[in-house]
């Protein structure tokens, strides 16, 4: 049990860091003699007072093994560089020694916390053709007595279309609030509800995926309108952001066909279809940003001071990232379960958006949409599959 709790939570850093020899040994010896005293007694109390006797999904808390198994790197941490030198290989300047381990060790919580600073309520910003999906599950019921359509009707408006037609215009605009008329350039969002016993219903969930995207063919087949990026993209500045790099991140911008949105690496989620991650409290699912060459194009920098995720020019705050998730829906046992809706878009400020259209030029300039829906088997006979 100790072995499965340490390589869950902290394999990942361990792999990161290069596995130090002994370490990963020492960190589950540390949580096994944990797990009778402390651990185990404390998990029971956590998951009695979280959660209910026929719930079957773990509550969204940090619990008792992910603390153990924490706890026990940071000791086994400390005592590192004794150990290596029992085992006869000496390193001077222990507080470096000690400082490089720790960084290559930690757990990162900058995600976290920008994503935090960046929450709004769920706004109402979106293309024409998803408005359906303002209503949050629309399937879901909390009556047994009621029952809708699996997946939603709106569905059919966007199955069949990678495209939105209209190009550039079928962008919606923030209306009001300190980035009104803001143009919103990317959106993802998560829909899904928990498996019911009573009545009886699958967990079911829709996926939403919109970008802006240079592009000259109306054949992309499966992919999504979206592109990958690290999220630090919002806290590093790029290198080498000169003048005849900008020309030539324009020049690819408005000859190559790619998307101008990336969803970033913040969290363990891969794109599309993936399981959520049982650990990292306030880990975001999505994050969006600009893809490199937009950054490069028009010389964006992290914005300085406390922000979530924002870049700025001489003019100011120029792209904006926003986060949302809410909607609490229940299993059938009546207990709060986890929110049903998690989202995220990204806001560029109208000139931005004027000359990056013009660098892509309008007859590139294009809307990529995908809207997928699982389990994808169970749809009525009048809805076509997306």
């Amino acid at each position: 049990m100790a072995t499965e709790i340490v390589d869950e939570y902290l394999a990942a850093r361990l792999a990161s860091a290069g596995n130090p020899a002994g370490l990963r040994e020492t960190v589950i010896d540390l949580v096994a003699e944990a797990l009778p005293q402390h651990v185990t007694p404390l998990m029971g109390q956590q998951l009695d007072l979280l959660t209910h006797p026929s719930r079957t999904q773990s509550p969204d808390a940090y619990l008792a093994d992910e603390s153990a198994a924490e706890d026990a790197l940071q000791h086994a941490l400390a005592g590192l560089r004794a150990a290596l030198a029992g085992a006869g290989r000496m390193i001077g300047k222990a507080q470096t020694f000690e400082r490089n381990a720790a960084a290559r060790l930690r757990d990162d919580p900058r995600a976290a916390l920008r994503a935090e600073l960046a929450r709004v309520p769920r706004p109402v910003t979106r293309p024409e053709v998803l408005q359906w999906s303002l209503d949050p599950a629309p399937w879901f019921s909390d009556s047994p007595r009621e029952s809708a359509a699996w997946p939603p009707p709106g569905l059919r408006s966007v199955a069949d279309q990678r495209h939105l037609p209209d190009g550039a215009m079928a962008l919606p605009r923030v209306d009001g609030g300190p980035y009104e008329g803001w143009v919103q350039i990317g959106l993802v969002e998560r829909q899904r509800t928990p498996a019911r016993r009573y009545p009886d219903q699958p967990a079911r969930q829709i996926q939403i995926f919109v970008g802006l995207e240079a592009s000259t063919s109306d054949d992309a087949g499966d992919s999504l309108p979206l592109s990958q990026a690290p999220w630090h993209l919002w806290t590093r500045p790029l290198r080498h952001l000169d003048p005849d790099a900008a020309v030539t991140a324009a020049e690819h911008i408005g000859s190559a066909d790619q998307p101008l949105v990336a969803l970033t690496n913040a969290s363990s989620t891969r794109l599309v279809n993936a399981p959520l991650p049982s650990h990292g409290l306030g880990l975001p699912h999505y994050v969006l940003a600009p893809a490199p060459p937009v950054v490069v194009v028009f010389g964006l920098q992290p914005t300085a001071g406390i922000h979530g995720f924002s870049l700025s020019d001489a003019s100011g705050e120029a792209l904006i990232g926003r986060q949302w998730r809410g909607h609490l829906v229940h299993d059938g046992n009546y207990k709060p379960l986890l929110p049903a809706v998690e989202g995220a878009d990204l806001l560029i400020r109208p000139d931005l958006f004027t000359r990056l259209h013009d660098t892509v030029g309008a007859a590139r300039c294009r809307v990529g949409i995908s809207v997928i829906h699982m389990p994808a088997d169970e749809t009525d006979d009048t809805i076509d599959k997306p």
